[in-house]
């Protein structure tokens, strides 16, 4: 399996709509173009620390993962995603519509 992770924060008074158009836009979207599962976090703020380097307190701050069966599959999605203009006008949106700013990224693959 392929987990493609990323984390980027959405200024607070975009941030309902932001959610909106992540649960109704972005994964049906993204799972219709070849992702097994589109999910969205948001960091819990906790009385209880478990790291000390634990830093959870940017509730603006959200994390996306999109899972795919493996490299093959990602490389089609990612593929697909640049030619198509309506997959552009889609994914065009974290920054036209949202201000999505501070992302980091990363491409993961399961242990054996």
């Amino acid at each position: 399996m392929i987990l493609v992770q990323w984390s980027c924060e959405v200024p607070q008074e975009k941030l309902e709509s932001f959610l909106n158009y992540a649960k109704n836009r972005l994964k049906p979207f993204y799972e219709s173009h070849g992702c097994i599962r589109h999910e969205l976090f948001f960091p819990m703020i906790t009385d209880k620390k478990y790291f000390p380097y634990q830093i959870s307190e940017n509730k603006n701050r959200y994390t996306e993962q999109l899972l795919f069966k493996d490299l093959k599959d990602f490389d089609k999605f990612y593929e697909r995603i640049e030619k198509e203009r309506a997959a552009q006008e889609v994914v065009g949106m974290y920054t036209k519509e949202f201000d999505i700013i501070n992302c980091n990224f990363k491409i993961l693959m399961q242990a054996g």
